[in-house]
């Protein structure tokens, strides 16, 4: 025999309801630290605190090269091309050492350049320094 369902009082939970679930900021009952955690040493401590303040360094480096004034290419190591007055598309680099690195399997005509970064929709975009890459005026 089949069974026949009344589908007409919707669905719990459904995207029309525009109510938040709340969840509970408390401790699940039973759940306790387990018994092989042990300290982190100082060493480690300080290699954690290290590697925050890394993540949280604005600082980037870029590799460019200008062609004329008002016209900068940015290198982008992930498709070994370059971007034309957008440094958006450019590879930011965290250490100028490893951006030296990819700057001399380059060639002569390209130079690194220090900027800042801020994050816009959850992205790492570069502030270039003010003026550069801009047209002179005569």
């Amino acid at each position: 025999m089949r069974k026949e369902y009344d589908f007409s009082g919707g669905v719990r939970g459904c995207a029309a309801s525009r109510s938040k679930i709340a969840r509970s900021r408390r401790p699940k009952v039973g759940r306790s630290v387990p018994d092989d955690a042990t300290a982190l040493s100082k060493a480690q401590v300080r290699e954690l605190r290290r590697r925050l303040a890394d993540l949280k360094d604005p600082v980037r480096y870029l590799i460019v090269s200008g062609i004329a004034p008002g016209f900068v290419l940015y290198y982008n190591v992930a498709d070994d091309v370059y971007a034309m007055n957008d440094p958006s598309h450019a590879t930011l680099f965290k250490r100028r050492k490893a951006a030296g690195a990819v700057k001399q399997l380059l060639g002569r005509g390209t130079r690194i350049i220090r900027c800042t970064t801020r994050r816009r929709n959850g992205l790492r975009v570069p502030v270039l320094p003010a003026g550069f890459g801009r047209r002179k005026s005569p």
